[in-house]
């Protein structure tokens, strides 16, 4: 016959292995569930210090997700854009948010959605790469590596 203490250590082992697994699986959340393709970051003049990145992002999930929000170390301050057209003129508006669809694909382009990267640290040099972080509505993290591209090279994707 096992122990009072031999049981109790069993009983509450296994609930800790329970938890840390229902925790990993938490742990994974939405950023498991997209798929970032082409991510790549405008190259600017030393002198401009904003740029913006593109990629296109795939949700694999059979629910909509919410990317929140993005950040670098490149620059002091990100933000997610799109672009409206206003009494005939294109203006770039910041969004709370970029909703991606369930089995859909997003394109983060110019022209359309995009991340700003504003108050560059550092020139941003042709195939430098730019480490960003993409946040998602259940505070899960998703870390990409966008290179630099030429203003020609984007024009050609």
């Amino acid at each position: 016959m096992k122990s009072p203490q031999r049981l109790c250590f069993g009983v509450i082992g296994t609930l800790a292995l329970a938890l840390v697994l229902v925790a990993s699986a938490a742990a994974e959340g939405i950023a498991d569930k997209i798929t970032v393709q082409d991510p790549y970051v405008r190259a600017v003049p030393p002198v401009v210090k904003t740029s913006a990145a593109f990629m296109q992002l795939q949700n694999s999930d059979a629910v909509e997700r919410i990317l929140v929000g993005a950040s670098t170390p490149a620059s002091a301050t990100v933000e997610l854009h799109t672009h409206t057209l206003d009494d005939g003129v294109m203006r770039m508006r910041q969004v709370p948010n970029i909703r991606l669809p369930a089995n859909e694909t997003v394109s983060l382009k110019p022209g359309g959605l995009h991340i700003m990267l504003f108050d560059l640290h550092a020139p941003l040099n042709v195939g430098d790469q730019v480490p960003i972080t993409l946040t998602f509505d259940d505070g899960s993290n998703k870390e990409i590596s966008a290179e630099v591209r030429s203003v020609k090279r984007m024009m050609q994707h």
